[in-house]
């Protein structure tokens, strides 16, 4: 229990204020088994004594009364303090669980603490569990949906698939050796043209010349001897180049050969 449900506890009285009770009777409407109550008793007990000794000169009946009244106040005293050790015990027990009860419910308060963080880890964990069986069942989903696909259309098995492809592969392989051929036979083609170009102006050019020189030679009816070497010399450079043109075309004719 908190210390805002307590009561406060009652003013203290000092000695001087509780003897003046006890001889003046105060405190009459106290409750049985308290302090008041015992003083109020308490204080009747001597009332009858002091009585008893101001009537100690009378009679025997009023002796007797007195003794009697004596006696039964004492009884009331005696029960009064019995009733007030009652109820000291009772508020001793009363304390005592009341301190088991704060001491119960400090530890019921502390294993709910831990109660409630335990089911907080339960909760995470169970949430991250969740998580992982829905993804597992989506992907087992997909699965199925792949599966059934596969199965709807007939697919061929890995195996043949493999096979497929390698044999692609080894047509696309031929296909690019077939275009490296090629290209490489229309490299030599183009050299073969090239000569035969080249051979083609020469002999255009030798033409050119010899049909010059004819028409010299008519004109002037005949030459002189160093015309005759200089034609001598025309001649040979005209057979060198034919030379080396049949010895162009005599590469290429190799190079188509090995083709």
């Amino acid at each position: 229990m908190s210390n805002n449900n307590t009561l406060p506890a009652p003013p203290s009285l000092s000695n001087e204020t509780l003897r003046e009770r006890i001889l003046t009777g105060g405190g009459t409407g106290a409750t049985r088994g308290s302090l008041s109550k015992v003083a109020t008793r308490y204080s009747e007990f001597l009332q009858s004594l002091s009585s008893s000794a101001s009537n100690s000169d009378s009679n025997d009946d009023n002796d007797n009364n007195t003794t009697d009244t004596i006696q039964s106040a004492a009884a009331a005293l005696e029960t009064e303090l019995s009733l007030h050790d009652l109820e000291i015990r009772k508020l001793l027990l009363s304390s005592q669980a009341s301190d088991y009860n704060s001491s119960q419910y400090t530890q019921t308060l502390h294993n709910m603490q831990n109660t409630l963080k335990s089911t907080q880890a339960d909760i995470q964990s169970l949430t991250s569990t969740l998580v992982t069986e829905r993804q597992i069942k989506s992907n087992r989903a997909e699965y199925n949906a792949l599966a059934k696909l596969a199965n709807d259309q007939k697919l061929n098995p890995v195996r043949i698939t493999q096979n497929e492809l390698n044999q692609i592969e080894e047509e696309i392989n031929i296909v690019q050796k077939e275009v490296t051929d090629v290209q490489y036979e229309l490299c030599v083609k183009e050299k073969l043209m090239r000569c035969f170009m080249s051979s083609l102006g020469d002999l255009t050019s030798m033409l050119k010349e010899e049909g010059i020189r004819k028409k010299k030679s008519v004109m002037e009816g005949s030459s002189s001897k160093s015309d005759g070497d200089d034609m001598k010399v025309d001649q040979g450079r005209s057979l060198k180049r034919k030379r080396d043109d049949n010895d162009k075309g005599g590469d290429a004719s190799d190079d188509i050969g090995a083709l």
